[in-house]
C-alpha cells in the first residue's frame, strides 16, 4: 500500500486499540482502505505503462522517419506527419470509450496533436506564406483545436484542457501563415488571447463553482497557467527584449500561480478543490528553488547571501506551512528550496572555516528542532 493508505491503516489500528471503534468495523475499514489503495496503484501503473508505451512509440516513429525521411519529398514528409497525427488522434479517441484504456487514450491524443502541429509547421516548406495553399493550411490549423475541443467537451475533463492549451500553438501557426505579422507581433496577439481566455475561465469558475456545467474548466485554467510561463518568457525575451531581466516576469508569474494554488488548497469552494493541488504547490516551490537562484545570480548579479534570504526564506516558510497542515510533498520541496542556496553558498565559500562552521551550526539546529518535535509529539500522545 502507499504511504497515505498506511497512515489510514495505522489510524484505524490506533482507534481500535483505544476502543473508539469495534473490531468488526475496524476490519471493514481496513478492507476498504486496501481495496482503494489497490485501485489507486492499478490506475497509477496504467499511466506509467501508457507513458512508457507512448515514449517507445515516439522512438519507433523517430527511427522510422530517420530511415524514410531522406527518401521522401517535402510533400511526402508533410503528408506522413499529418496522416500519422490524424491516425493517432482517432485511435486515442476510439480507446477512450474503454475505461481501462483512458490513460493511454489521453496520451495518444496528445501525441497526435503534437504530430499535427509539426505537420502544419513543416508544410511551410511545401506551400510558402502568401500562397493560397499556405492560407488554407493556416485556416485548417486554426479550426483543428476548435473542432477537437468541442468534440472532447462531451467526453471527458482532460482533453478539452489539452486542446485549449495546444490551441495557442495552432493559433501562432495560423497567424504566421495567413498574416504578415512579425514574430513579436504574433507573441503580443497570443498574450491578448491568453488574457481574454483566462478572464473567460475565471468567469466560468465563479459562475459554476461546482463544475456541473463545465467540468473541464478547472483543468483548462491550471494548464493555461502553465502555458502562461511559456508566453511570459517569450514576451520578455522577444518583444520586451529583457534578456537577463526575463527572469523577473517569470518570478512574478510563478508567485501568482503559487498564490492561486494556495487559494485552491485552503479557500476555494469545495467543488474547485483537488487533492493534487498540494503536489502542484510542491512543484511550484521546487520551481522557485531554481528560478529564484537564477534571478539572484543572473538578473541581480548578486551572491548566494541574497539567495539564502529569498529562496531559503521561502523554503523555511513553506516547511512551516507544510508541517502545520501535514503536506508531505510540500515539506520535501521546501527542504530542497532551503538546501539549494545553502549548497550554492557552501560552494562559493569552499575552504573558509566560517562556512564550515555555519553549515555545521545549521545542521545542529535542524537536528535539535527534529528532536524537539519528536518530544512534543510523544508528550502529546
Amino acid at each position: 500500500m502507499g504511504e497515505h493508505a498506511n497512515q489510514v491503516s495505522a489510524a484505524i489500528d490506533r482507534w481500535e486499540e483505544r476502543g473508539l471503534i469495534g473490531s468488526d468495523l475496524a476490519e471493514t475499514l481496513r478492507s476498504e482502505v486496501a481495496e482503494h489503495a489497490e485501485r489507486t496503484t492499478r490506475r497509477l501503473s496504467q499511466y506509467v505503462l501508457a507513458s512508457t508505451g507512448g515514449v517507445l512509440l515516439l522512438f519507433a516513429g523517430i527511427v522510422f522517419l530517420r530511415w524514410a525521411w531522406p527518401h521522401l519529398g517535402v510533400e511526402g514528409q508533410s503528408a506522413i506527419l499529418a496522416a500519422t497525427g490524424v491516425a493517432v488522434v482517432l485511435g486515442g479517441m476510439r480507446l477512450e470509450s474503454e475505461r481501462r484504456w483512458r490513460p493511454a487514450s489521453y496520451l495518444m491524443q496528445t501525441a497526435g496533436i503534437g504530430l499535427l502541429l509539426a505537420a502544419f509547421v513543416h508544410s511551410e516548406a511545401v506551400w510558402p506564406d502568401g500562397s493560397i495553399a499556405g492560407f488554407v493550411v493556416g485556416i485548417v490549423s486554426l479550426v483543428t483545436p476548435i473542432v477537437l475541443t468541442a468534440s472532447s467537451m462531451r467526453r471527458n475533463v482532460v482533453m478539452p484542457a489539452v486542446h485549449f492549451v495546444a490551441g495557442f500553438a495552432f493559433l501562432a501557426v495560423f497567424l504566421d501563415r495567413t498574416t504578415e505579422l512579425t514574430g513579436d507581433e504574433i507573441v503580443w496577439c497570443l498574450d491578448a488571447v491568453m488574457v481574454a481566455a483566462m478572464i473567460a475561465l475565471v468567469y466560468m469558475l465563479r459562475t459554476d463553482p461546482d463544475l456541473e456545467r463545465r467540468p473541464w474548466a478547472l483543468n483548462a485554467f491550471v494548464l493555461a497557467m502553465g502555458a502562461g510561463f511559456v508566453l511570459v518568457g517569450l514576451t520578455a525575451v522577444g518583444p520586451l527584449s529583457m534578456s537577463d531581466d526575463a527572469f523577473v516576469p517569470l518570478d512574478v508569474w510563478l508567485w501568482l500561480s503559487a498564490g492561486l494554488t494556495l487559494w485552491g488548497v485552503h479557500r476555494a469552494p469545495p467543488g474547485l478543490r483537488r487533492g493534487w493541488f498540494q503536489s502542484l504547490l510542491a512543484w511550484e516551490v521546487l520551481g522557485w528553488a531554481l528560478l529564484g537562484c537564477l534571478t539572484v545570480g543572473v538578473t541581480f548579479d548578486a551572491g548566494p547571501w541574497l539567495a539564502l534570504l529569498l529562496v531559503g526564506g521561502v523554503g523555511v516558510l513553506s516547511f512551516l506551512h507544510a508541517d502545520r497542515h501535514g503536506f508531505g510533498a510540500l515539506m520535501t520541496a521546501a527542504s530542497v528550496a532551503f538546501i539549494t542556496p545553502v549548497w550554492w553558498w557552501s560552494v562559493d565559500t569552499a575552504g573558509a572555516l566560517g562556512g564550515v562552521f555555519a553549515l555545521a551550526a545549521t545542521a545542529a539546529l535542524l537536528f535539535w528542532a527534529s528532536g524537539r518535535r519528536d518530544r512534543i509529539d510523544s508528550s502529546a500522545g
